[in-house]
């Protein structure tokens, strides 16, 4: 590739990192520009968030640590933001699925509490921390969180975009609660049986 603005230099250089893989043009003095461990370069239109959407055991979490492994393979400073995870800190002991029935006012409340906690996080990573993607992983099956989403990228300036993740094959989803649902913190106290029941 021949750099157009300095054509006697001829073809530019490629310089990368396992990281990164950019065209490195020549300095008029001969030089190469400095290394790009040494300059911050963004990659997307950052700050970008992605927000999972879809119903448990759908495989939103697998899609999310597989999107951010990605990301950041290919240079992308990216991170998951898990609201269960923010759940089980609250909550120590997972007792059953009332905790998260609509009627709820508890559970719904506490619910609230994680993901405004996990969304000051995206905050702090993308604002402060330099990250360029932050990978929003909850159900966000409601009209109401995901306006609550959309008004907090707004207000931050975040390109945010959601991804659904449907499964309507019921050998599937039982397969996924079996091998991902039963390895969950949420029932460390539960037998296989009464996991699976309560699931």
């Amino acid at each position: 590739m021949l750099d157009k603005d300095n054509p006697e230099h001829g073809p530019r250089e490629l310089t990368q990192n396992p990281l990164h893989k950019i065209w490195m043009p020549r300095c008029t003095n001969g030089l190469i520009h400095r290394p790009i461990t040494q300059r911050r370069v963004c990659m997307t239109n950052c700050p970008t968030l992605i927000v999972t959407v879809g119903l448990p055991a759908r495989g939103k979490t697998y899609i999310s640590k597989k999107l951010t492994r990605y990301l950041n393979w290919i240079g992308v400073p990216t991170k998951v933001f898990n609201v269960g995870q923010y759940r089980r800190e609250c909550l120590k002991i997972y007792k059953s699925f009332e905790f998260f029935r609509p009627d709820n006012e508890e559970g719904l409340k506490i619910r609230r509490q994680c993901a405004t906690t996990a969304l000051n996080d995206v905050r702090q990573y993308l604002c402060v921390e330099g990250g360029q993607v932050a990978v929003f992983d909850a159900t966000n099956t409601t009209r109401e969180r995901r306006a609550t989403i959309i008004k907090f990228a707004e207000q931050n300036g975040f390109k945010v975009f959601f991804v659904e993740s449907v499964c309507e094959d019921p050998d599937v989803i039982a397969e996924n609660i079996v091998q991902v649902k039963l390895d969950s913190p949420d029932y460390v106290h539960t037998n296989s049986e009464e996991a699976i029941e309560i699931s």
